[in-house]
């Protein structure tokens, strides 16, 4: 890895390299550290996002076999031996204009700007792997060519052979690019029902039988993914199946090894998180093997369903599945998970306002009949310029959920919070039953709570007020506590909503502080550990691509967990203020009531304040 980052200036290096894996092309200049054999004009027409930095895959020092010319009989008076020059492959899939090499070769025109990520023939492969899938998407009724058509304009979007997040400086895989300018709301993407794989696909192909009525929308579709990308000799989804991703190209960490996880992961939530949802995928395949497979051999052979092809599909539809909602249009489908090619190429943002949705619409047809059709439509949230990579939002996730179903995490996640499981401390409290009933009668939460860096929220802070009330805050005696009735009708009274006395209010604060001290121990490094490993980015982007993602994770966690317990400090030192300013808001309220108004049970504000001199009359009117 430390190879892939040497400089251009570093000669004796680059001499090393090319004397041990020969680059392609030799007798072209280098450009960094790679010499770059495609030129310019071959990749017009592919849209890519550039990266700020040039960067080596270990295909680049693969040797290639170079094209033999093909020895043919000379033509009109050539001269006898002259061969010509054979095409190189790469021309077609990279630009499919069918240029030659020596077109390549002659003068450049003005060179537009290169949007190349990838290199040697992962890029070649992706290029074609991309020109299949938009004949595909093409022939299949998505609206994807490249040029305008009568009465329709040029799609404003073009699928990109690889992305990169700029602040992670992470490689995204594909992605969707504005080849142009695009405006508010206009649509980017529509997709035919036809193409998608749901639970109604999947009975298709297996029938009723198979896909039963309650199974599960996710097993049904992984069942169908994987039956179409490793039994069928040729899918109708081929060119699709293509591109997805394996399992440790996703990254999602519910797939990753226990002892990764355990020791990538320890102290944080997001351990437990995927050892239960890894733990509930196996399980369902068992469950399947049994009620399924077992009774359908033939159309479940077990060389081909297996735990870890079943693994596979389910982080590809976790990574990539989407809940569509039809009830809007009066549609009685409802809501079903799907798999939508082409559009689950978008990658997300936490500011995004896109969302996918789907449409119904009505044709009206002769004699009275109307055919209905079902798109899914992705619009735009905001003006795009040229070349700006397309972002949708996959919901207000934590790093830890987009590690765990996704494959990556962000460096500035504004939805990033860390998932406090405390329910167990009501165990142990006094009255312990009796607080568990009075919550459930409410709906209240008492299991888990978001932990927010700016925030505590209200369902936590009701939990935890309950938590620390004792017999001596309810005015009951021992006997009394020990009473069911007497004890709930007692806590029933409580306004769990904002802190009725000092003295309990602050003994939460502290029970929050034991938690979130606790919550930091736990884990198995600093933060001023993980502070500095992210800080040197160049050591940093060495680590494995789940170590990285592991360390953000934790790293953000521990930050929220610090600003938490500064929260707390700062809330201690003010419980006295507060408690202050609620005893006079309820004096006042109190003095309301006994107005005619406050008896028949209005609130009011008083259109001045307490006016005493004449000072006050003019702050009053803003003099």
């Amino acid at each position: 890895a430390a190879l892939w980052r040497v400089s251009p200036s570093s000669g004796a290096l680059l001499g090393w390299v090319s004397g041990h894996f020969p680059l392609r092309q030799p007798q072209r200049p280098c450009a960094g550290l790679l010499g770059r054999y495609a030129a310019a004009d071959e990749l017009d027409g592919v849209i890519l996002v550039p990266v700020e930095e040039d960067f080596a895959s270990v295909e680049d020092f693969t040797p290639v076999q170079l094209l033999k010319p093909e020895n043919k009989e000379p033509e009109g008076g050539k001269a006898p031996g002259k061969a010509k020059k054979a095409k190189r492959p790469l021309l077609a899939s990279a630009s499919g204009d069918g240029k030659s090499a020596e077109g390549a070769a002659k003068p450049a025109k003005k060179k537009k700007k290169r949007w190349l990520a990838g290199r040697g023939n992962a890029k070649r492969r992706k290029l074609d792997q991309n020109n299949a899938l938009i004949k595909w998407l093409s022939d299949s009724g998505v609206w994807i060519s490249e040029t305008a058509d009568w009465g329709r304009e040029a799609p404003g979007v073009q699928i990109a052979v690889e992305t990169r997040e700029a602040a992670e400086n992470e490689i995204s895989g594909r992605g969707v690019v504005a080849s142009r300018d695009l405006n508010l709301f206009e649509e980017l993407a529509r997709v035919p029902m036809s193409i998608l794989f749901t639970r109604e696909s999947a009975r298709k192909k297996f029938g009723p039988e198979a896909i039963y009525q309650n199974m599960s929308e996710y097993a049904a579709i992984a069942l169908h993914l994987i039956s179409e990308k490793y039994q069928e000799e040729s899918s109708s989804w081929g060119p699709y199946l293509d591109i997805l991703p394996s399992t440790e190209e996703v990254g999602a960490s519910f797939a990753w090894e226990k002892e990764e996880l355990e020791s990538l992961l320890g102290g944080s939530p997001l351990l437990n998180m995927s050892l239960f949802l890894r733990e509930k995928v196996e399980k369902e395949f068992e469950m399947l093997g049994e009620r399924v497979f077992a009774k359908m051999p033939e159309t479940f052979p077990a060389e081909v369903f297996t735990l870890e092809r079943y693994i596979w599909a389910y982080s590809c539809l976790f990574s990539r599945a989407v809940r569509l909602n039809f009830n809007e249009d009066g549609d009685d489908l409802g809501q079903i998970i799907a798999l939508v090619p082409y559009i689950d190429l978008i990658n997300h943002s936490p500011n995004s306002q896109t969302y996918i949705k789907g449409i119904t619409e009505k044709t009206e047809l002769p004699f009275g009949l109307s055919e209905t059709e079902r798109f899914i439509v992705v619009q735009c949230d905001r003006y795009y310029n040229q070349y700006e990579q397309i972002y949708i939002s996959y919901g207000e996730k934590s790093n830890a959920q987009l590690l765990l179903l996704y494959g990556f995490s962000m460096e500035r996640n504004t939805d990033d919070f860390v998932e406090m499981s405390i329910g167990w401390a009501m165990d142990d409290a006094p009255m312990a039953e009796m607080k568990k009933r009075l919550m459930d009668e409410r709906g209240l939460e008492r299991d888990s709570f978001p932990l927010y860096r700016d925030r505590f929220v209200q369902p936590m802070m009701q939990f935890m007020r309950l938590l620390v009330v004792t017999p001596e805050d309810l005015g009951l005696t021992e006997e009394q506590a020990q009473d069911d009735d007497s004890a709930y009708e007692a806590l029933s009274k409580l306004d769990l909503n904002m802190g009725w006395a000092e003295t309990p209010e602050t003994r939460a604060m502290f029970k929050l502080r034991e938690i979130f001290e606790a919550a930091l121990a736990d884990y198995g490094t600093t933060i001023e550990e993980d502070e500095r490993l992210v800080e040197d980015r160049a050591m940093f982007e060495l680590l494995p691509k789940n170590q990285r993602n592991a360390v953000r994770v934790r790293y953000q966690e521990k930050i929220i967990l610090r600003n938490s317990l500064n929260s707390i400090d700062k809330i201690c030192n003010n419980v006295k203020t507060y408690m202050a300013q609620m005893d006079e808001e309820e004096r006042k309220e109190a003095e309301q009531r006994n107005t005619p108004l406050g008896r028949l049970g209005l609130k009011w504000e008083p259109a001045y304040g307490e006016i005493n001199s004449l000072e006050d009359i003019l702050r009053e009117l803003d003099i």
